[in-house]
């Protein structure tokens, strides 16, 4: 396996973890904690980044029951 193999396979991993935290969470806090947690397997976003992703999976989810 190729090193951006392995940098890709990692980034679909934090996005299918970020995607589960945000079905599991009661609140967006709870889904950024985890996001934060987990985010050494992806260096190259900023905490600023990470918060945008949240955001963004947590509206898209919820925009569903709205």
């Amino acid at each position: 396996m190729g090193m951006s193999s392995y940098v890709l396979d990692l980034e679909d991993k934090f996005l299918d973890t970020v995607a589960a935290a945000v079905k599991q969470s009661e609140n967006i806090s709870e889904a950024l904690e985890v996001a934060l947690a987990n985010s050494s397997m992806v260096p190259q976003y900023s905490a600023s980044d990470i918060d945008d992703l949240v955001c963004e999976y947590w509206n898209e989810f919820w925009s569903k029951y709205a």
